[in-house]
């Protein structure tokens, strides 16, 4: 895909896991920002969800962890690049959806790795990706691991009048 037009002057948003998929997904939402000139915010929501993530720790740990996972992927995304767009990174308690859907308000676009749906795990991964195409206010890039990207853009939403 070509260079993408943006609609407004808003960071390209990228929501990432930490799964291969995400980092591809950052990969791109960085080449687009170096093309566009826009900046990246690259968001990881995190909450406990599992009796693994109990296990895991405390909120603070699970946060801890969550910035260590950002700063990984950022330095790795950015490493082959000459130069690099303005990034700022989020690690935020909440539901993923709910977060991206809401970071996407003023957003020039939201960008999601895609995962195939073979286990459980991705099958939930899949509801964010269709909750953002759903109810994002800026038009949605979803990456495929081959690198293929689909943009959608935002559904228009009937507002009830007062």
């Amino acid at each position: 895909m070509s260079s993408t037009s943006l609609p407004s002057t808003g960071p390209i948003v990228v929501g990432i896991d930490g799964s291969p998929e995400s980092l591809i997904a950052l990969r791109w939402a960085l080449g687009e920002a170096g093309r566009t000139g826009a900046d990246v915010e690259v968001v990881h929501c995190w909450q406990v969800k599992t009796l693994r993530d109990v296990a895991f720790g405390t909120s603070h740990e699970l946060e801890t962890g969550s910035l260590c996972m950002l700063d990984n992927e950022v330095k790795a995304a950015l490493r082959p690049l000459a130069s690099s767009p303005t990034v700022r990174t989020a690690s935020v308690h909440g539901n993923a959806a709910t977060v991206l859907v809401e970071r996407s308000s003023g957003a020039s676009m939201l960008v999601l790795g895609t995962h195939g749906k073979t286990t459980l795990r991705d099958v939930l991964l899949g509801q964010v990706a269709t909750a953002c195409r759903k109810n994002a206010h800026c038009p949605i890039v979803m990456v495929d691991a081959d690198g293929t990207v689909t943009r959608q853009e935002p559904k228009a939403r009937a507002f009830a009048a007062h």
